[in-house]
This record gives C-alpha cells, sequence and structure tokens, in this order.
C-alpha cells in the first residue's frame, strides 16, 4: 500500500499548469493537474482509455468535444476514449485536478 499527501502534489507554476503523476499501474494512471487562475490544459483525447476527471478544488470550465460544462470541488468527470477534453481555470483561486485514466 502507498499513501500520498495532497499537498505534496499540489506545485503550482506562475507560467503554466503542472502535473504530478500520482500512480503508474500497468493498465491505470493518475496525474494531478495544478492550474492558477487562467490556465488550462490544451483540448486533447485519450485512445483506448477512458478519463475520469475529479475536481479537488478551485472552480472552471470543462470543455468536452463541443460542449463547455462548469465545475467545481465534488464534480466527477467521465471522457470516453473517443472524446475530447480540456479543463481550464476560470476562478479567482488556484484550481487541482484528478484525472485517473483507465485502459478499455
Amino acid at each position: 500500500m502507498t499513501i500520498k499527501k495532497l499537498q505534496d502534489l499540489q506545485i503550482y507554476d506562475e507560467n503554466k499548469m503542472t502535473s504530478n503523476i500520482v500512480f503508474n499501474e500497468e493498465k491505470s494512471k493518475i496525474i494531478a493537474f495544478n492550474f492558477l487562475p487562467g490556465q488550462a490544459m490544451p483540448k486533447h483525447g485519450h485512445a483506448h482509455k477512458n478519463a475520469y476527471v475529479f475536481v479537488i478544488e478551485g472552480q472552471g470550465q470543462c470543455h468536452l468535444d463541443d460542449m463547455d460544462y462548469a465545475i467545481e470541488p465534488g464534480d466527477i468527470i467521465h471522457c470516453d476514449p473517443h472524446q475530447k477534453i480540456s479543463v481550464e481555470n476560470t476562478g479567482t483561486s488556484a484550481m487541482t485536478v484528478y484525472v485517473v485514466q483507465a485502459e478499455e
């Protein structure tokens, strides 16, 4: 068993969003993404993987294919392998999301 602390994964950079691999297993990966206000990840897909986005703190927008959704702490988003996703911090404070990628 391995335990990691959320605060150890919340590293911010004024120039760009940051990402830290939390766990990387054979068929799954968990990544912590940290955004300061105005930062975003480019829209992208994950072939052959489902992606689950857990909003830990902060507020923003999730761009899923051609739709935009307001997101806040406690939200969980599922992105199937055929969808394109982007996350953007549109709030006034830092935002952290965890992404779980699981192979089909």
